[in-house]
């Protein structure tokens, strides 16, 4: 009976995990930015398949095949794809801001949509057309697989405990960043009157430019860690972006806290309906989302700008 439920408890949190990580980056960017991205499902979208090369040699389709390569990574392993998966998509995002938001931020959000959208679709594409529209998964080494024995409670899966220890890290890293740095008081203060901040002699973009960064990593790590639970292929992105979406509105646009809140519901909906009814996973997810919607409809945690 403990096993089983700390069975559930540990796929619960590891599935909220990454709803948490992809989300916080969406709900950060949009709630500092005021702007409408959805290629941030690009973002994750290219954190699972930078993982999967840097981890492995997957068997690949698409162009890569066409030339040659059965096979296509470098081998490397898991614990350099977690260092350099989010520093390369904080690099993408970096340049997805100054060329794709900074020039579209003052355009209405439905310009924003669309246009992100269409981005997003590129991506998707760019992904089968280079690796193929097969299915793929991340492996992991012995030391991330198996159980793991909590002395005195039992064992859980391995590797799910370190999914949530990781993103626990993160987020603590993430609310240190903004409550304790200058840097962080900056960027919240910006978020609330930027024009006041301008006038105290601070220049805003790059601040700005550093949290879409700092959420472009987070949906680059979420890639890594979610193509190790569910399957990677080309139409990723619009499979988070739903469900990242509503765990944003559902906690309350720019509050970390309420994402983090709102994810662990998503992420307990989803294993409840995966052990009860599993063909109603996704459903579970936008029933959720109904309720808290409906009883709170500015989100759980619901604020202007960044809120903790």
């Amino acid at each position: 009976m403990i096993e089983s439920a700390l069975s559930f408890l540990f796929l619960t949190l590891s599935v909220a995990a990454v709803y948490i990580l992809v989300a916080t980056g969406l709900s950060i960017t949009m709630g500092t930015l005021d702007f409408a991205n959805m290629t941030h499902a690009a973002l994750y979208l290219f954190g699972a398949y930078i993982a999967l090369v840097i981890i492995g040699k997957p068997e690949v389709g698409g162009v890569l095949e066409s030339a040659g390569f059965s096979t296509f990574g470098l081998g490397w392993g898991l614990v350099p794809a977690i260092i350099l998966t989010p520093i390369i998509v904080f690099g993408i995002g970096l340049v997805l801001e100054k060329y794709v938001v900074r020039p579209l931020s003052d355009r209405n959000v439905v310009d924003q949509i669309l246009i992100t959208f269409g981005l997003l679709f590129m991506a998707q594409e760019l992904m089968a057309i280079l690796f193929g529209t097969g299915g793929q998964t991340i492996s992991r080494p012995g030391w991330a697989s198996g159980p793991l024995a909590l002395p005195g409670i039992g064992t859980v899966s391995r590797w799910r405990f370190y999914v949530i220890l990781i993103t626990v890290i993160l987020m603590g890293a993430l609310l240190l960043f903004y409550k304790r740095t200058d840097f962080g008081l900056v960027v919240r203060g910006a978020t609330q009157d930027a024009q006041m901040v301008q006038l105290l002699g601070i220049k805003v973009n790059r601040p700005y430019a550093f949290v879409f960064g700092i959420g472009a990593a987070y949906a680059g790590i979420a890639g890594l860690l979610g193509g190790t639970i569910f399957a990677i292929n080309h139409e990723l992105g619009v499979e988070i972006l739903i469900p990242a979406l509503l765990v944003v509105v559902a906690g309350g646009m720019g509050s970390i806290k309420g994402t983090i809140v709102a994810g662990t519901l998503f992420g307990l909906a989803w294993a409840t309906a995966n052990s009860v009814y599993p063909q109603g996973m996704e459903a579970s997810i936008y029933l959720v989302a109904i309720v808290i919607i409906m009883l709170w409809p500015e989100g759980l945690f619901g604020s202007t700008g960044v809120e903790m």
